[in-house]
């Protein structure tokens, strides 16, 4: 018969690793993946229920179970743990520590292994990891090199294996290294991070307006300018809107608490249409940066800023669009959303 499991809290590498171990016992199988707080549940019912022509088994994957809240929702999917299929292994997922009470509890009805939390490694723990991974490949690792990993890799045990198993082949290429420094991991880092528009956002947020001009370069230089310059005032719109409606949801009494028992309701009440909950510890992190250091009516001028920006960088020629970023990020950063002296370019 079908199973069910509820993996629950921030951990995301541990959890792969329970996933993995329950993709190996089932042994063949297809993979689907659904997200809750998109429109899933026609195509996960029918991929749950229906037997598959080329797989004797289905592992069907639910991430973000805890905006399942609605009694719409949350009825037919513990209808279904309650009565599995044959043909399918249902595993939900969660940044959270707890969700609906009635999936929680139709899921630790088929045991209490069933529901497994999985929580945010201790500092000491971190350390311990690194320290003993490098060790493995041949390498010792300074603690201000262990630092800098845990501050600028993403919080959890998959990426901080992934990243590093990617440094150990990189120094390896380098004769007679037997350690790692602080410098080796800024060096690789530096190289090897892919900035997106969501960096930028991320630094704009943190008022570093050097290293938002830095990342704006490396977009300009990476991938097509034009394309970029056209979605960057655009897409700085969309998550400056999001932290917005997280600023309105502190105001109306709600919590930005990034701990396990804080409320953190903020980051996840819907103000505008098409908001999304901001779940990943990192991304609330900057989220909760912004609102501190951007009130709300900044906030608000810097939407109409950035709408007026989208509007002119459209307009004026591909040579001058670099030029006119860099001012909108200077605007948004040093002035708030506050226009500084206009550009005056040639005209012919």
């Amino acid at each position: 018969m079908g199973q069910s499991y509820l993996l629950l809290g921030p951990e995301k590498g541990l959890k792969e690793d329970f996933i993995s171990k329950v993709r190996s016992q089932i042994g063949s199988c297809d993979t689907s993946k659904f997200y809750a707080f998109e429109d899933y549940e026609a195509e996960l019912y029918a991929q749950l229920n229906n037997n598959d022509l080329f797989a004797d088994h289905k592992l069907v994957i639910l991430d973000e179970v805890q905006e399942i809240k609605t009694a719409d929702k949350v009825k037919p999917l513990v209808e279904y743990i309650q009565n599995p299929s044959d043909c399918a292994t249902l595993v939900m997922t969660s940044t959270e520590l707890y969700v609906n009470s009635a999936i929680m509890g139709a899921v630790e009805a088929q045991g209490k292994d069933h529901v497994v939390k999985f929580y945010e490694l201790f500092e000491s723990k971190k350390n311990e990891w690194l320290s003993s991974f490098f060790r493995r490949n041949g390498l010792s690792i300074e603690q201000k090199a262990i630092t800098a990993i845990i501050e600028k890799v993403e919080n959890n045990l998959q990426e901080f294996q992934n990243t590093c198993s990617q440094m150990v082949v990189f120094l390896k290429t380098i004769p007679g290294k037997d350690s790692v420094t602080y410098d080796d991991v800024e060096e690789f880092l530096s190289h090897t991070r892919e900035e997106n528009e969501f960096t930028l956002f991320s630094y704009i947020a943190r008022c570093k307006l050097e290293s938002a001009l830095d990342c704006l370069h490396t977009l300009l230089r990476t991938k097509d300018a034009a394309t970029v310059t056209a979605m960057c005032a655009s897409r700085l719109s969309s998550y400056f809107r999001r932290a917005l409606s997280v600023q309105i949801n502190v105001r109306n009494g709600c919590g930005m608490g990034l701990r396990y028992g804080e409320d953190n309701s903020a980051f996840s009440k819907k103000v505008f249409d098409g908001d999304r909950p901001i779940s990943m510890p990192k991304d609330r992190e900057i989220y909760r940066d912004c609102c501190n250091n951007y009130t709300q009516k900044d906030m608000e001028r810097i939407l109409v800023t950035l709408a007026e920006y989208d509007i002119k960088i459209k307009e004026i020629g591909t040579a001058l669009q670099p030029v006119m970023m860099e001012k909108c990020i200077v605007d948004v950063i040093c002035n708030k959303g506050r226009h500084t002296k206009a550009l005056e370019f040639a005209k012919l």
